[in-house]
């Protein structure tokens, strides 16, 4: 008669396996709610508070997205909200970046997020820019660049203020205490700015 082998205890590998599997799953379940958000419509119109209202781009599998967008707007007519780590201000979301990169990389980026290297409107917004910036170290990329003799925002507006240049070469222009001219292949932090998702609801 055979002897049964006494089985072994788990080892500290399988432990190892466990603990990776959940992880993923994990994971995977974070990645898929956030493609849900992202493919929300940003204008949406919501009609009884506690009823959700049918349309050909919103299907039953995004409702607890809507749901929690409605607790966060707090059942407020209009709703201007920005991704997680924009700071907002005046209808729109502002990134400031931690790393640091080349202009056309920052420009990239930015396109990337569905925004744009910071175009800067008025002196308000300036010292929006100015109070953030001067929190932090470094120079921030902005959508300001050299055509020739004058300066240009990426809208094609010509720029009238002042740039501090240290020589000519210099086409592009980051933002620290004031606007100064740099190589465009100077490594420097960026801005990227976008316009607030907007939700409306009919109450």
């Amino acid at each position: 008669m055979r002897r049964l082998r006494k089985q072994k205890a788990p080892t500290r590998y399988h432990y190892v396996v466990f603990v990776i599997v959940v992880v993923v799953l994990k994971v995977v379940e974070v990645s898929a709610l956030l493609l849900i958000v992202q493919k929300i419509p940003c204008n949406t119109t919501i009609g009884d508070p506690g009823h959700f209202v049918e349309s050909e781009n919103i299907t039953k599998q995004y409702k607890h997205a809507y749901y929690a967008i409605m607790d966060l707007c707090a059942a407020t007519e209009v709703c201007e909200l920005c991704p997680l780590d924009w700071d907002a201000y005046n209808g729109n979301c502002y990134l400031f970046s931690e790393e640091r990169t080349d202009w056309s990389v920052s420009d990239k980026d930015c396109k990337q997020r569905k925004a744009e290297l910071i175009i800067i409107e008025d002196f308000k917004e300036q010292d929006f820019i100015l109070s953030h910036v001067s929190l932090k170290n470094g120079h921030f990329w902005t959508g300001l660049t050299k055509n020739s003799l004058h300066w240009y925002w990426k809208t094609g507006e010509k720029f009238e203020g002042n740039i501090s240049v240290t020589s000519e070469e210099h086409q592009c222009a980051t933002y620290g205490k004031d606007l100064s001219a740099e190589s465009c292949f100077n490594p420097n932090k960026w801005i990227c700015k976008k316009k607030m998702s907007r939700f409306e609801y009919i109450l």
